[in-house]
């Protein structure tokens, strides 16, 4: 169990000339090995920016060279070859080919206060087949364990924020919302942590996350510009289409991804708009006073004022609290102040915010068209729906995804209506009480879809109000939804399909999906 470590001059220590980094290459001798080491210009960069790291701050004391003798005075470098050619290359830049940055080298070589280590510490293996089994281990990632586990983005957070002493962007939103819980809903704080700490900065960070949630980033600091009811709603709007509905970073990497994303939220939950929507309602509800009505009538308008305070939880999704004191920062500054001659200390402004506001997300915002869990039996309508469910991006390319549906719609009706006649329990035309024909030169889909409504209504698998639904959508003629309407997506050349069409098609014929494939 012991390590053999030794202290081994630096001009004993040789780059491996098989290195594994080289591909089917072998060196020559240490000056090709070098050549071979920066032959790539990226991994050249790194390899300098490395020597530039060891000028700065020192070799590093968690890393020791593996190495096993080549004979009675040298030895191999098993693992730690970019290390080794920085060293190398800090003590003679000269050995550096002029396109793979010389001049870096050299300036840093002449940046070392102190000189190039004569010697290091290395760790002993006695034959190369001695060291692959923890050169392997360091190289393929966790294994189970065994491996270097790496660090995910809360710990790098958490690393970070130990260090600096100030919390991340993305932290302190988690916190923001933990820490109100009185606003914001039970799921919104299990929300906020199944989103990456690094995501939730990238977007909080940014110009248009901090004017779209009115969040304001002063020194460092998250501020909130409006009561906290009037921010929950479209936060938590957008929270829940990361988990619910398969966005990631992705989404918010850059600026104009960061307007598609936040454009899905409802303009009427957003805080700007039920700032707006407050003040509008709180004007009717001041006491009228003829000495002091003016003054009044700002305090209480202001957008921290007692109306925010009655908005919080209405605002809330599924929160049901109604209102209650202390919800934001209202009931410092809000209401009117007492000992009016009037009496109207007495008087509060009533919850403000129709019940119709709520961060649930809208079918509309999710990315993929199918999101919902069904078991399909057969493998090649299976691949249809998990194209649809989580591959297909209904923004991203709406013609893909209508001529999809359109397939999968067909192929479930036509294995549905197979299943059921081996079953004994023949799918009949609607009209004519005969068999539905299916397959390409079967019933055309239209009778296809309502013939299995009907099927599915009179086994009491579909509720009558859906099939009915779906009945009468699927003959309107030219309408979102018909049957006419999904030929278009195939044969049509002047009109392409909507993505938010699409997603309410969806929607209308989930009931029949659900019924065959639950």
């Amino acid at each position: 169990m012991m390590r053999d470590i030794r202290v081994i001059s630096l001009d004993q220590i040789k780059l491996d000339q098989e290195n594994v980094r080289f591909g089917n290459d072998v060196a020559q001798n240490q000056r090709e090995a070098i050549k071979l080491m920066l032959s790539n210009p990226e991994d050249a960069k790194k390899i300098l920016r490395l020597a530039e790291h060891i000028v700065e701050n020192g070799l590093d004391p968690t890393e020791l060279q593996l190495v096993t003798p080549e004979d009675d005075s040298n030895f191999i470098v098993l693992e730690g070859n970019r290390r080794l050619t920085a060293l190398k290359l800090l003590q003679r830049p000269d050995l550096c080919p002029a396109d793979r940055g010389y001049k870096g080298f050299l300036k840093a070589h002449h940046n070392l206060t102190s000189g190039v280590p004569e010697s290091l510490q290395c760790s002993v293996v006695p034959t190369r087949a001695d060291g692959d089994l923890w050169i392997e281990l360091k190289h393929t990632g966790e294994n189970r364990g065994a491996g270097r586990v790496g660090w995910d983005s809360d710990i790098r957070d958490e690393r970070r924020a130990r260090q600096t002493g100030i919390e991340s962007i993305g932290r302190q939103i988690r916190n923001l919302i933990v820490d109100n819980q009185h606003i914001f809903t039970n799921k919104a704080a299990l929300d906020v942590f199944e989103v990456d700490v690094t995501t939730l900065t990238r977007i909080f960070s940014s110009t248009l996350g901090q004017n779209t949630f009115r969040l304001k980033v002063e020194n460092k600091i998250l501020t909130p510009q409006l009561p906290l009811d009037q921010i929950a709603p479209a936060l938590q709007f957008m929270l829940d289409m990361f988990v619910s509905h398969g966005y990631n970073v992705n989404d918010v990497r850059k600026y104009e991804n960061q307007v598609i994303t936040l454009g899905h939220i409802p303009p009427e939950i957003l805080p700007d708009s039920l700032a707006e929507a407050a003040k509008v309602k709180v004007k009717p509800a001041q006491p009228d006073t003829t000495n002091g009505g003016g003054s009044g009538g700002s305090q209480s308008a202001g957008g921290t004022g007692g109306s925010g305070d009655e908005k919080g939880t209405n605002a809330q999704p599924g929160g049901g609290n109604g209102a209650r004191p202390g919800v934001a920062s209202g009931p410092q500054s809000g209401g009117t102040k007492p000992g009016k001659p009037d009496g109207s200390e007495n008087i509060k402004p009533e919850s403000q915010t129709p019940p119709g506001i709520r961060a649930k997300p809208q079918a509309r915002a999710r990315k993929y068209l199918t999101p919902w869990s069904l078991k399909i039996s057969n493998s090649r309508i299976n691949a249809i729906y998990n194209e649809l469910r989580s591959v297909l991006r209904v923004d991203e390319c709406p013609n893909a995804v209508a001529i999809t549906f359109r397939v999968f719609i067909e192929t479930t009706c036509d294995e549905y209506a197979r299943i059921q006649k081996e079953a004994g329990k023949t799918v009949l035309r609607w009209d004519t009480n005969n068999e539905l024909r299916g397959g390409g030169s079967g019933d055309k889909l239209v009778m296809k879809v309502q013939s299995v409504v009907k099927h599915l209504e009179a086994e009491k698998k579909i509720a009558a109000p859906a099939a009915k639904a779906i009945f009468k959508r699927a003959s309107s003629y030219d309408q979102p939804g018909s049957v006419d309407h999904f030929n278009l997506f195939v044969h049509g050349t002047h009109s392409a399909p909507l993505p938010s069409e699409l997603k309410d098609i969806a929607e209308e014929y989930q009931p029949m999906l659900e019924a065959i494939w639950r």
